[in-house]
């Protein structure tokens, strides 16, 4: 049940390429997640999480705002967003490792 909603919230990611979440999940989120060594399904798990914790704290005009700060190197940005990643990182790897 849960893969199925993860696949859903994919999906509609890559549908909306407009949309900030989807550029932040597209151009920054997986590809950062991979290049420190995460695998496809791992990345995607973890970005999955951070898109689903930022909607719930941002409206789709707040994330741009936040988004095009993070995009013009803004340390604050920065650090919020890698903050909301880590923790989803940290549970996503927990349940990988915890599995049976």
């Amino acid at each position: 049940m849960l893969l199925l909603g993860l696949n859903t919230v994919s999906l509609a990611e890559k549908a909306d390429a407009a949309n900030p979440f989807t550029q932040f999940y597209n151009n920054t989120c997986v590809p950062e997640a991979k290049k420190v060594g995460l695998t496809e399904a791992e990345a995607t798990q973890i970005c999955e999480c951070t898109i689903k914790t930022l909607r719930q704290k941002y409206s789709t005009e707040a994330f741009a705002t936040l988004y095009t700060q993070y995009t013009n190197g803004d340390n604050t940005a920065r650090r919020t967003l890698t903050r909301y990643g880590e923790t989803c990182s940290q549970d996503v790897l927990d349940d990988i490792l915890w599995e049976n």
